[in-house]
């Protein structure tokens, strides 16, 4: 049987996709920094658990590490889970395997990583975006300060609004410092609801894809709790820019729904989300990725993350009045993280 790689495996969302290339008639090997305690917990043999040095503290340890890896493995496919996708498709162009993983080249993830470059790539394609700008300096910061109250403010590259500076008003910008080499990105205010895509493409060509509300989730950043969305729109913007880009790998997406139901897409993320949850460990949806398969839509209405839900959700719920709410969303979903992989909350980044 053929083996698949799946980086990044600290994610619940690589537990299940493991489970989707078992279910598919593969080998699925994870790999990781860490052991991360879902993966121990999952029944994945230890000999397909690999440990990876650190890509951001010691990336040429980690490019020969992996390199050796594809070399004893053979994978099929390597699927990057999470922000090592950079360092993944940087190894693989340094050491020939870039071919087999499953991410756009590096030149085109800096591109969609970028709030910026993101915001210029998807009006290209005829998707209106917020207005979008880069500033790399205090002084450039500056010509948005009577009107910030109307827009936001976060790095350039980064990752679950962890940074977002919403609306600020003159104090909290004035503790925003951009540089050269930390720009920031400056977008005007979008009111709406968050819906979250992810996808999946083969040279441009998509061949999985989800989208979702997350109903439940910790501050701006992580949801636990996903609800499918199939607003045809959410398809044709997710569409759109994998012709654009001609890209392999996976494209997930932040989008405003406005009032009037036109769609904003913030930001792109070239990697895993909780999407991937939705589909429910299928064979199908492995199959698509390898392109052997038919293209790939979920079946499931909602699902979430257990533990999260009771620590994370349940006191939300509880503060905010809403436990009726709380209770019938759970009990119209099912826990993806059930029996041997609840253990991957643990390590999730």
């Amino acid at each position: 049987m053929s083996n698949v790689l799946i980086t990044g495996a600290r994610a619940p969302i690589a537990v299940d996709l493991a489970r989707s290339f078992r279910a598919a008639g593969l080998v699925p090997h994870l790999a990781d920094t860490i052991r991360p305690w879902g993966v121990r917990l999952s029944g994945t043999p230890r000999e397909r658990q690999h440990r990876l040095a650190s890509p951001r503290f010691n990336f040429p340890r980690f490019a020969s590490g992996l390199a050796e890896l594809v070399a004893r493995l053979d994978p099929r496919l390597i699927v990057p889970m999470c922000e090592e996708v950079f360092y993944v498709a940087e190894a693989g162009r340094r050491y020939g395997f870039a071919g087999r993983v499953f991410a756009p080249s590096i030149e085109v993830l800096k591109r969609l990583h970028s709030k910026v470059e993101f915001s210029h790539l998807a009006r290209a394609c005829g998707i209106a975006t917020p207005d979008t700008a880069r500033v790399t300096s205090v002084k450039e910061l500056a010509a948005f300060r009577n009107r910030s109250g109307n827009l936001v403010f976060k790095p350039e590259f980064s990752r679950f609004a962890s940074h977002a500076v919403i609306r600020p008003g003159a104090d909290r910008l004035d503790r925003i410092r951009p540089s050269v080499e930390a720009p920031w990105a400056v977008q005007d205010y979008v009111a709406g609801e968050e819906v979250c895509i992810w996808s999946a493409a083969r040279a441009g060509a998509l061949v999985a894809f989800c989208a979702y509300r997350p109903r439940w989730r910790l501050g701006r950043s992580a949801s636990f709790y996903f609800e499918t969305d199939r607003d045809p729109a959410l398809l044709k913007l997710a569409d759109a820019i994998a012709r654009a880009t001609g890209a392999s790998g996976q494209l997930s997406f932040d989008v405003i729904r406005r009032a009037d139901g036109s769609l904003a897409p913030i930001e792109c993320n070239p990697r895993g989300v909780s999407g991937l949850h939705l589909f429910d460990s299928s064979p199908h949806l492995a199959a698509a990725l390898l392109g052997d398969g038919s293209f790939q839509t979920p079946a499931a209405s909602a699902r979430h993350l257990g533990p999260a839900m009771w620590v994370l959700g349940a006191p939300q719920a509880i503060a905010s009045g809403r436990m009726g709410v709380f209770l019938d969303d759970l009990a119209r979903s099912r826990d993806v993280l059930a029996g041997a992989a609840r253990g991957a909350l643990l390590d999730a980044a």
